[in-house]
């Protein structure tokens, strides 16, 4: 017979407005009573005496009328002094508990409630009831009035009767929150995500169940309560990934009384977007490095080596170029097979790579045995200082190379530098002088043993004096 209470202003407001729910058969929407409102409604409850009833404070009958001991089939006897929730199931009776132990004292309209008769049968009460209050103001009970609606038609019955048939069928996850973050209803498309029943979430906080609820409630009455559109959320929760949609439920004065929710799940859209990514950024790297060192290939390192001399240009800084060459490597690949070749390549980039430890410089393989190293910011001398300890590290391998003058896989490396210019060239130019430097530089190394460093000198005629920059 009791029902929801609803968040609203008290009869003693200023501007005399009480806010009462309208059904939806299980909980509640908002409205608002004026005080003249309020005066019909006690003066309906008194002048419907065949459908009256009366709770002290603590839901236990103290009057009730014989219509509706008749309509609940039992004796008086039987139902005064015992509380309400007595005559409901379970889950019903924890769900109207947990409804007034959230609510303020206030009247109530239109709640619909679910109760039990001794033959079994369910019957549904609609209510209206307003508190009954000491002279200190403590509730002492409600005074209301119901009659029974489980006989209506859906069909021709009032809109939010049909409404609650499509909220509670319908496979969207849906469900009402106050303004206090409090599940008000929630269809078992929503119910389900918690692995719980409808009922078992109304009076709960959104936030014990729902991650981030309570911070996303207050964000959103911001913005609704500002007149903003409020734009969806993902959220994750039980491992899956939902699409949030949320809209304002407002009351009569056009203010917002409490917030629909509707969840999406989205996990496997999710999944397949990350799977997308990943596959993007797999086929990005594919696209710029080389498949069998992991090393920038060429084309990235023609790209990077064009945007640092124009960087170079710009702020005045040195950048240089080194040019390696496996020594003798077709020799070793006779000798060795191609398959251990390849190895051979591989351990050789891996420890290039490891030899350039800044991360603006670039190293990639530029074609067959032959590598290139970027290096922005560095001067001649920096960059021969690099040339030395990758020279060293490759020696240090001591891996076998029987075919080469030396006994072990070596380098040979040639060291370009362009030095800040005049800008007497440009970009475009600067880029083919330096390669060609360095691989001239490169010819020189291999033209004097192998297994050593040449530096080429011709661009300083081009550079408008050196800087004693080192790296």
């Amino acid at each position: 017979m009791l029902s929801n209470q609803c968040i609203s202003r008290h009869n003693s407001d200023p501007d005399g407005l009480v806010a009462v729910p309208l059904h939806n058969t299980r909980n509640l929407m908002f409205s608002v009573l004026t005080n003249e409102a309020l005066d019909r409604l006690h003066a309906f409850i008194n002048t419907h005496s065949e459908r009256r009833w009366e709770v002290d404070e603590h839901c236990r009958y103290i009057d009730v009328s014989q219509g509706l001991l008749n309509l609940f089939g039992r004796e008086r006897s039987e139902v005064l002094g015992r509380p309400v929730y007595d005559f409901m199931t379970l889950n019903e009776a924890d769900r109207i508990s947990r409804i007034f132990a959230s609510k303020p004292i206030l009247p109530y309209s239109e709640a619909i409630s679910h109760h039990l008769r001794p033959d079994g049968r369910t019957i549904v009460i609609e209510s209206c009831a307003v508190p009954l209050k000491s002279e200190d103001g403590a509730l002492k009970g409600y005074r209301g009035i119901a009659h029974e609606v489980a006989h209506l038609d859906l069909l021709h019955s009032d809109s939010a009767y049909r409404m609650k048939a499509i909220y509670d069928t319908v496979s969207v996850a849906l469900c009402l929150l106050s303004r206090d973050g409090r599940y008000l209803s929630a269809n078992a498309a929503y119910a389900a995500i918690h692995e719980l029943l409808p009922d078992a979430l109304v009076g709960r906080k959104a936030s014990e169940l729902l991650p981030g609820a309570g911070e996303m409630v207050r964000s959103d009455l911001l913005l609704m309560d500002a007149g903003q559109e409020v734009p969806d959320h993902e959220i994750e929760c039980r491992g899956r990934i939902y699409l949030v949609s949320v809209s304002p439920l407002q009351n009569l004065e056009g203010q917002v009384a409490g917030i629909t929710m509707a969840l999406m799940d989205i996990t496997e859209r999710k999944r397949a977007e990350r799977k997308l990514a990943e596959t993007n950024q797999q086929l990005l790297h594919y696209a710029s490095h080389d498949y069998l060192t992991g090393l920038a290939n060429r084309r990235h390192v023609d790209e990077t080596l064009a945007k640092e001399v124009r960087r170079a240009m710009r702020e005045r800084r040195p950048l240089s170029l080194l040019m390696a060459d496996a020594d003798f490597f077709k020799r070793y690949n006779d000798h060795y097979g191609h398959l251990l070749g390849d190895q051979c390549l591989h351990m050789v980039a891996s420890h290039l790579k490891d030899a350039m430890n800044r991360p603006s410089d670039l190293i990639g393989r530029y074609g067959g045995e032959e590598f290139i190293a970027i290096m922005p910011a560095t001067d001649k001398v920096g960059a021969l200082k690099i040339a030395e300890d990758v020279l060293r590290t490759i020696s240090d391998l001591n891996m076998p190379h029987v075919e080469s003058d030396y006994g072990i896989v070596t380098l040979s490396i040639g060291v370009a530098t362009l030095e800040p210019t005049s800008q007497l060239l440009t970009a475009e130019a600067n880029v083919q002088v330096l390669l060609s430097a360095a691989d001239r530089a490169l010819y020189e190394a291999k033209a004097a043993g192998r297994n050593t460093i040449s530096i080429d000198s011709s661009l300083q005629k081009l550079s408008g004096g050196l800087l004693n920059r080192t790296r």
